[in-house]
């Protein structure tokens, strides 16, 4: 995004508590397996002690209480909460505004209509790093008006098995688009696996490519929600 260009990157993948101390931290905005992990040597525990006060992402939160599934309703909270600790209450609620017309917008469009099956593939090839229903691809799934063929898997981001993308045969895969190995390298190891040269989406070549930023909560999330909704409408 052109508004955080210039800022200094100050760790390639999760912060140390080094990392932390060395720019003299005062506050971290991160997520359980967004920037921090259970047991990890950045917590909020961990930081409280150097004065270091933390806002956990609502959604990431289902690690630690796994009663509900994701929903943006999660998002709109963080995005609340952190207008009120940045003093910027006002400009948080008009976007959050601006982000429920988006998702009613998408909504009513959707209504009446078949939902597609979609699988979310991450990455992964001895087993597939996939979105569970606590993961806010659930809820950008269904805003859109497809069903996420995992949402009975009582998980955030997990792996399961390549057969349970043969037994649930989607007709759409999203494909999440960063790391390591490229969006167009995910696809072309689909496409090459005799193992799933079944499933729909593959037959068919249906991929839907989209950022991480777009795929973990934040502000980009209606813009997969309208991505997948155009996808969606063009498969049916």
């Amino acid at each position: 995004m052109t508004a955080l260009k210039g800022l200094p990157e100050i760790a390639t993948h999760y912060p140390t508590m080094e990392t932390l101390l060395n720019v003299n931290a005062d506050f971290f905005f991160a997520g359980w397996n967004y920037g921090m992990k259970v047991g990890g040597d950045v917590t909020p525990q961990t930081l409280e002690p150097f004065g270091i006060q933390v806002y956990e992402l609502t959604e990431s939160c289902s690690l630690l209480d796994s009663s509900a599934a994701a929903s943006l309703e999660q998002v709109y909270t963080d995005l609340a909460n952190l207008g009120k600790i940045f003093d910027v209450e006002d400009r948080a609620q008009l976007l959050i505004t601006q982000l429920r017309k988006r998702q009613q917008a998408v909504t009513h469009r959707v209504a009446g209509k078949k939902r597609p099956r979609v699988f979310v593939y991450d990455s992964g090839e001895d087993r597939a790093f996939t979105a569970g229903r606590q993961a806010i691809p659930q809820a950008l799934i269904d805003t859109a008006g497809g069903q996420n063929v995992m949402d009975k898997l009582n998980a955030s981001w997990t792996q399961v098995g390549w057969e349970s993308l043969v037994e649930t045969d989607p007709q759409f895969i999203v494909i999440v688009d960063y790391g390591e190995r490229s969006a167009a390298e995910k696809i072309q190891f689909l496409l090459g696996s005799p193992a799933l040269q079944s499933v729909q989406a593959i037959r068919n070549k249906r991929f839907v490519v989209l950022p991480y930023s777009a795929m973990t909560p934040g502000i980009q999330n209606l813009d997969a929600i309208e991505s997948l909704a155009d996808a969606f409408d063009r498969g049916r």
